[in-house]
Protein backbone atom coordinates (compact mmCIF):
# COMPACT_ATOMS: atom_id res chain seq x y z
CA UNK A 1 0.00 0.00 0.00
CA UNK A 2 1.38 3.43 -1.05
CA UNK A 3 2.05 5.53 2.26
CA UNK A 4 0.47 9.37 1.73
CA UNK A 5 3.47 11.60 2.49
CA UNK A 6 2.25 15.01 3.16
CA UNK A 7 5.57 16.93 3.12
CA UNK A 8 7.96 17.70 0.99
CA UNK A 9 10.71 14.70 0.67
CA UNK A 10 14.64 15.35 -0.04
CA UNK A 11 16.54 13.54 -2.34
CA UNK A 12 17.33 10.02 0.03
CA UNK A 13 13.82 9.89 1.05
CA UNK A 14 12.59 9.96 -2.32
CA UNK A 15 15.21 7.40 -3.66
CA UNK A 16 13.73 4.90 -0.87
CA UNK A 17 9.81 5.35 -1.92
CA UNK A 18 11.33 4.36 -5.70
CA UNK A 19 13.11 1.47 -4.40
CA UNK A 20 9.84 0.29 -2.59
CA UNK A 21 7.90 1.09 -5.54
CA UNK A 22 7.23 3.65 -8.33
CA UNK A 23 3.84 3.14 -8.21
CA UNK A 24 2.70 6.86 -7.15
CA UNK A 25 -0.37 8.64 -9.39
CA UNK A 26 1.83 11.72 -9.65
CA UNK A 27 5.46 13.09 -8.66
CA UNK A 28 6.35 16.78 -8.28
CA UNK A 29 9.82 17.41 -8.45
CA UNK A 30 11.34 20.68 -7.69
CA UNK A 31 14.25 22.48 -6.00
CA UNK A 32 17.70 24.15 -6.76
CA UNK A 33 19.55 21.11 -8.40
CA UNK A 34 18.50 20.53 -11.83
CA UNK A 35 20.53 16.97 -11.76
CA UNK A 36 18.72 15.01 -9.46
CA UNK A 37 15.44 16.21 -10.87
CA UNK A 38 16.16 14.83 -14.25
CA UNK A 39 17.79 11.62 -12.60
CA UNK A 40 14.90 11.55 -10.38
CA UNK A 41 12.24 11.66 -13.54
CA UNK A 42 14.51 9.59 -15.95
CA UNK A 43 14.32 6.69 -13.68
CA UNK A 44 10.28 7.10 -12.69
CA UNK A 45 10.13 6.99 -16.74
CA UNK A 46 12.20 3.79 -16.68
CA UNK A 47 10.33 1.83 -14.00
CA UNK A 48 6.87 2.74 -15.98
CA UNK A 49 7.44 2.89 -19.45
CA UNK A 50 8.28 -0.84 -21.43
CA UNK A 51 11.07 -0.37 -23.59
CA UNK A 52 10.59 0.94 -26.96
CA UNK A 53 7.11 2.20 -25.98
CA UNK A 54 7.84 5.59 -25.34
CA UNK A 55 6.41 6.98 -28.37
CA UNK A 56 3.11 5.47 -27.29
CA UNK A 57 2.69 5.40 -23.49
CA UNK A 58 4.78 8.75 -22.66
CA UNK A 59 3.52 12.55 -23.36
CA UNK A 60 5.52 15.36 -22.72
CA UNK A 61 3.94 18.53 -22.26
CA UNK A 62 5.88 21.74 -21.65
CA UNK A 63 4.80 25.16 -20.39
CA UNK A 64 6.52 28.53 -19.34
CA UNK A 65 5.15 28.84 -15.73
CA UNK A 66 1.65 29.82 -16.64
CA UNK A 67 -1.19 27.04 -16.35
CA UNK A 68 -2.62 28.55 -19.42
CA UNK A 69 0.76 27.44 -21.51
CA UNK A 70 -0.88 23.85 -20.96
CA UNK A 71 -3.50 22.93 -23.28
CA UNK A 72 -5.82 21.42 -20.74
CA UNK A 73 -7.74 20.18 -23.15
CA UNK A 74 -5.31 17.73 -24.46
CA UNK A 75 -3.90 16.75 -21.18
CA UNK A 76 -7.18 15.74 -20.32
CA UNK A 77 -7.78 13.56 -23.59
CA UNK A 78 -4.03 12.30 -22.61
CA UNK A 79 -5.21 11.51 -19.00
CA UNK A 80 -8.42 9.75 -20.31
CA UNK A 81 -6.44 7.42 -23.13
CA UNK A 82 -4.99 4.04 -21.67
CA UNK A 83 -1.96 3.33 -22.52
CA UNK A 84 -0.84 1.25 -25.70
CA UNK A 85 1.92 -1.49 -24.99
CA UNK A 86 3.00 -1.03 -21.37
CA UNK A 87 1.18 -1.35 -18.30
CA UNK A 88 1.39 2.30 -17.34
CA UNK A 89 1.40 5.57 -19.18
CA UNK A 90 2.99 8.52 -18.07
CA UNK A 91 2.69 12.05 -19.00
CA UNK A 92 5.34 14.71 -18.38
CA UNK A 93 4.68 17.92 -17.77
CA UNK A 94 7.75 20.65 -17.25
CA UNK A 95 6.86 24.19 -15.88
CA UNK A 96 3.19 23.52 -16.03
CA UNK A 97 2.51 26.33 -13.17
CA UNK A 98 -0.36 24.16 -11.66
CA UNK A 99 1.49 25.13 -8.05
CA UNK A 100 2.59 28.29 -8.03
CA UNK A 101 0.99 30.80 -6.12
CA UNK A 102 -3.05 31.21 -7.23
CA UNK A 103 -4.00 34.11 -9.44
CA UNK A 104 -5.85 35.07 -11.84
CA UNK A 105 -5.09 31.99 -14.06
CA UNK A 106 -6.97 28.86 -12.12
CA UNK A 107 -7.65 25.58 -13.40
CA UNK A 108 -11.05 24.23 -14.41
CA UNK A 109 -13.24 22.47 -12.10
CA UNK A 110 -12.73 19.68 -14.48
CA UNK A 111 -9.04 19.55 -14.64
CA UNK A 112 -8.71 19.85 -10.71
CA UNK A 113 -10.91 16.99 -10.40
CA UNK A 114 -9.11 14.42 -13.37
CA UNK A 115 -5.93 15.73 -11.57
CA UNK A 116 -7.08 14.16 -8.07
CA UNK A 117 -8.41 11.09 -9.42
CA UNK A 118 -6.28 9.69 -11.65
CA UNK A 119 -6.83 5.98 -13.14
CA UNK A 120 -4.36 3.34 -11.75
CA UNK A 121 -2.03 2.87 -14.51
CA UNK A 122 -1.80 6.81 -15.40
CA UNK A 123 0.76 8.70 -13.48
CA UNK A 124 2.09 12.54 -13.85
CA UNK A 125 5.61 13.97 -13.34
CA UNK A 126 6.07 17.42 -12.92
CA UNK A 127 9.01 19.34 -12.91
CA UNK A 128 8.69 22.89 -11.84
CA UNK A 129 10.48 25.81 -10.80
CA UNK A 130 7.55 27.48 -8.10
CA UNK A 131 5.68 25.25 -6.16
CA UNK A 132 3.90 26.79 -3.00
CA UNK A 133 3.89 24.36 -0.21
CA UNK A 134 0.18 26.00 1.19
CA UNK A 135 -1.44 25.13 -2.84
CA UNK A 136 -4.88 24.01 -2.50
CA UNK A 137 -4.05 21.46 -5.56
CA UNK A 138 -0.79 20.28 -4.25
CA UNK A 139 -2.11 19.29 -0.97
CA UNK A 140 -5.42 17.16 -2.48
CA UNK A 141 -2.83 15.52 -4.84
CA UNK A 142 -0.62 14.54 -1.53
CA UNK A 143 -3.75 13.16 -0.12
CA UNK A 144 -4.10 11.14 -2.99
CA UNK A 145 -0.76 9.59 -2.67
CA UNK A 146 1.39 11.85 -4.77
CA UNK A 147 4.92 12.03 -4.28
CA UNK A 148 6.26 16.08 -3.39
CA UNK A 149 10.31 16.22 -3.83
CA UNK A 150 12.47 19.08 -3.28
CA UNK A 151 15.70 18.57 -4.17
CA UNK A 152 18.24 21.57 -3.43
CA UNK A 153 22.51 21.27 -3.70
CA UNK A 154 23.69 18.56 -1.59
CA UNK A 155 25.84 18.63 1.62
CA UNK A 156 29.76 18.86 0.89
CA UNK A 157 29.57 15.40 2.29
CA UNK A 158 26.99 13.76 0.08
CA UNK A 159 29.10 15.41 -2.83
CA UNK A 160 31.66 13.60 -1.56
CA UNK A 161 30.76 10.25 -1.46
CA UNK A 162 28.84 10.68 -5.01
CA UNK A 163 32.05 11.66 -6.39
CA UNK A 164 33.79 8.43 -4.95
CA UNK A 165 31.20 6.22 -6.23
CA UNK A 166 31.50 7.37 -9.74
CA UNK A 167 35.16 7.52 -9.59
CA UNK A 168 35.27 3.59 -8.35
CA UNK A 169 33.03 2.81 -11.37
CA UNK A 170 35.39 3.27 -13.32
CA UNK A 171 38.07 1.80 -11.11
CA UNK A 172 39.79 5.02 -10.08
CA UNK A 173 40.16 6.59 -6.79
CA UNK A 174 40.35 10.61 -5.85
CA UNK A 175 42.06 12.41 -3.17
CA UNK A 176 39.56 14.36 -0.80
CA UNK A 177 41.45 16.97 -1.36
CA UNK A 178 41.01 16.82 -5.46
CA UNK A 179 37.07 16.21 -4.74
CA UNK A 180 36.91 19.28 -2.24
CA UNK A 181 38.24 21.38 -5.07
CA UNK A 182 36.24 19.85 -7.91
CA UNK A 183 33.26 20.93 -5.88
CA UNK A 184 34.64 24.42 -5.08
CA UNK A 185 35.28 25.25 -8.75
CA UNK A 186 31.77 23.85 -9.32
CA UNK A 187 29.86 25.68 -6.84
CA UNK A 188 28.45 22.06 -6.23
CA UNK A 189 26.47 21.83 -8.98
CA UNK A 190 26.32 17.93 -10.09
CA UNK A 191 25.83 18.40 -13.35
CA UNK A 192 29.12 20.68 -13.50
CA UNK A 193 31.03 18.22 -11.87
CA UNK A 194 29.59 15.36 -14.01
CA UNK A 195 30.75 17.09 -16.64
CA UNK A 196 34.35 17.99 -15.68
CA UNK A 197 34.78 14.25 -14.29
CA UNK A 198 33.69 12.78 -17.99
CA UNK A 199 36.59 14.67 -19.23
CA UNK A 200 39.25 12.92 -16.43
CA UNK A 201 37.28 9.42 -16.85
CA UNK A 202 38.60 10.38 -20.62
CA UNK A 203 41.68 11.17 -19.73
CA UNK A 204 42.61 8.46 -17.27
CA UNK A 205 41.50 5.75 -19.92
CA UNK A 206 43.82 7.18 -22.13
CA UNK A 207 46.89 7.44 -19.58
CA UNK A 208 45.86 4.24 -17.67
CA UNK A 209 46.30 6.11 -14.21
CA UNK A 210 44.64 4.82 -11.34
CA UNK A 211 44.74 7.89 -8.68
CA UNK A 212 43.18 11.43 -9.55
CA UNK A 213 44.44 13.54 -7.33
CA UNK A 214 44.74 17.38 -7.55
CA UNK A 215 47.18 18.80 -9.69
CA UNK A 216 45.05 16.56 -12.06
CA UNK A 217 41.99 18.42 -11.24
CA UNK A 218 44.44 21.84 -12.07
CA UNK A 219 45.22 19.98 -15.00
CA UNK A 220 42.17 18.46 -16.63
CA UNK A 221 39.49 20.73 -15.06
CA UNK A 222 38.06 24.65 -15.65
CA UNK A 223 39.77 27.15 -13.69
CA UNK A 224 39.39 27.38 -9.57
CA UNK A 225 38.31 31.02 -8.90
CA UNK A 226 38.29 30.16 -5.29
CA UNK A 227 42.02 29.34 -5.69
CA UNK A 228 43.04 32.26 -8.16
CA UNK A 229 41.65 34.35 -5.41
CA UNK A 230 43.80 32.53 -2.82
CA UNK A 231 46.44 33.16 -4.49
CA UNK A 232 45.69 37.54 -4.55
CA UNK A 233 45.23 37.42 -0.80
CA UNK A 234 48.70 35.73 -0.65
CA UNK A 235 50.39 38.00 -2.95
CA UNK A 236 48.59 41.12 -0.49
CA UNK A 237 49.95 39.33 2.50
CA UNK A 238 53.14 39.54 1.73
CA UNK A 239 52.63 43.39 0.73
CA UNK A 240 53.87 42.24 -3.39
CA UNK A 241 51.63 44.90 -5.20
CA UNK A 242 53.34 43.98 -8.51
CA UNK A 243 52.71 40.21 -7.98
CA UNK A 244 49.02 41.14 -6.88
CA UNK A 245 48.19 43.72 -10.06
CA UNK A 246 49.38 40.30 -11.99
CA UNK A 247 47.24 38.06 -11.03
CA UNK A 248 44.94 40.34 -10.78
CA UNK A 249 45.43 40.51 -14.37
CA UNK A 250 45.09 37.10 -14.90
CA UNK A 251 41.55 37.11 -13.47
CA UNK A 252 40.57 40.26 -15.47
CA UNK A 253 41.75 38.16 -18.23
CA UNK A 254 39.25 35.34 -17.73
CA UNK A 255 37.22 37.85 -18.55
CA UNK A 256 35.96 37.60 -14.79
CA UNK A 257 33.66 40.80 -14.51
CA UNK A 258 35.59 43.49 -12.24
CA UNK A 259 32.42 43.80 -9.38
CA UNK A 260 32.28 40.03 -9.25
CA UNK A 261 35.98 39.83 -8.19
CA UNK A 262 35.73 42.93 -6.42
CA UNK A 263 32.73 40.69 -4.16
CA UNK A 264 35.19 37.65 -4.33
CA UNK A 265 37.67 39.39 -2.48
CA UNK A 266 35.64 41.15 -0.09
CA UNK A 267 33.93 37.70 0.94
CA UNK A 268 37.61 36.00 1.16
CA UNK A 269 38.78 38.92 3.82
CA UNK A 270 35.58 38.60 5.81
CA UNK A 271 35.96 34.68 5.60
CA UNK A 272 39.66 35.54 6.92
CA UNK A 273 38.62 37.69 9.43
CA UNK A 274 36.73 34.84 10.60
CA UNK A 275 39.59 32.83 10.21
CA UNK A 276 41.59 34.97 12.22
CA UNK A 277 39.11 34.78 15.74
CA UNK A 278 38.54 31.03 14.91
CA UNK A 279 42.16 30.51 15.26
CA UNK A 280 42.14 26.30 13.87
CA UNK A 281 40.51 25.12 10.91
CA UNK A 282 38.22 23.04 13.39
CA UNK A 283 36.94 26.22 14.45
CA UNK A 284 36.45 27.67 11.00
CA UNK A 285 34.64 24.73 9.85
CA UNK A 286 31.97 24.98 12.96
CA UNK A 287 31.39 28.68 12.18
CA UNK A 288 29.78 27.70 8.53
CA UNK A 289 32.07 29.72 6.50
CA UNK A 290 33.01 26.37 4.54
CA UNK A 291 31.99 22.50 5.32
CA UNK A 292 35.82 21.50 3.77
CA UNK A 293 39.02 20.97 5.85
CA UNK A 294 41.00 21.58 2.91
CA UNK A 295 39.79 25.33 2.22
CA UNK A 296 39.63 25.46 6.48
CA UNK A 297 42.97 24.77 6.54
CA UNK A 298 44.46 27.17 3.68
CA UNK A 299 42.26 29.85 5.79
CA UNK A 300 43.65 29.04 8.62
CA UNK A 301 47.04 29.51 7.07
CA UNK A 302 46.68 32.54 5.32
CA UNK A 303 44.87 34.04 8.24
CA UNK A 304 48.09 33.84 10.01
CA UNK A 305 49.34 36.59 7.63
CA UNK A 306 47.25 39.29 8.23
CA UNK A 307 46.67 40.76 11.96
CA UNK A 308 42.93 41.76 12.44
CA UNK A 309 43.30 45.56 12.18
CA UNK A 310 44.85 45.07 8.34
CA UNK A 311 42.02 42.44 7.37
CA UNK A 312 39.46 45.17 9.07
CA UNK A 313 40.51 47.92 6.76
CA UNK A 314 40.48 45.89 3.91
CA UNK A 315 37.08 45.16 4.01
CA UNK A 316 36.12 48.68 4.70
CA UNK A 317 38.35 49.81 1.61
CA UNK A 318 36.12 46.72 -0.14
CA UNK A 319 33.43 48.51 0.78
CA UNK A 320 34.63 52.15 -0.79
CA UNK A 321 35.47 50.93 -3.61
CA UNK A 322 31.83 49.52 -4.44
CA UNK A 323 30.44 52.57 -3.49
CA UNK A 324 33.10 54.55 -5.22
CA UNK A 325 31.63 52.62 -8.48
CA UNK A 326 28.15 53.02 -7.76
CA UNK A 327 28.47 56.74 -7.43
CA UNK A 328 30.17 57.25 -10.41
CA UNK A 329 33.28 58.46 -9.36
CA UNK A 330 35.53 55.49 -10.35
CA UNK A 331 35.61 52.91 -13.50
CA UNK A 332 35.19 49.18 -12.06
CA UNK A 333 39.36 47.96 -13.03
CA UNK A 334 40.65 51.56 -11.72
CA UNK A 335 38.71 50.89 -8.09
CA UNK A 336 39.59 47.46 -7.99
CA UNK A 337 43.35 48.19 -8.70
CA UNK A 338 43.19 50.84 -6.70
CA UNK A 339 41.71 48.39 -3.70
CA UNK A 340 44.61 46.08 -4.46
CA UNK A 341 47.12 48.17 -4.20
CA UNK A 342 46.18 49.72 -1.26
CA UNK A 343 45.28 46.44 0.72
CA UNK A 344 49.38 45.48 -0.18
CA UNK A 345 50.26 48.63 1.63
CA UNK A 346 50.79 50.92 -0.96
CA UNK A 347 49.17 54.45 -0.74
Amino acid sequence: MRPILDKWLDYTETDRDLRRAADRSAYILTGEEDFLIRQVRDRILTSLISPGAETMDLVKLVGDGRPSSIDSNRLLAEIRTPPLVSNHKVITLDQSGFFAKPGKDHLTAELTDALTSLPENCHLVFTEETVSAAHPLLRKMRRQGALTAKLGRQSLADLQRWISVLCSREELRITREAAESLIQRCESSMADIFNELTTVFLYFRYKQHRDITLSDIDYLCREDLTGKIFDLTDAIAAGRIEQALERLDVLLARREAPLFIQTMLARQTRDLLVASEAGTSDGIIASGVTQSRFFARKLAQQARRFNLERLEVMLENCFQADYAVKTGRLAEEDALSILVIRACGGN
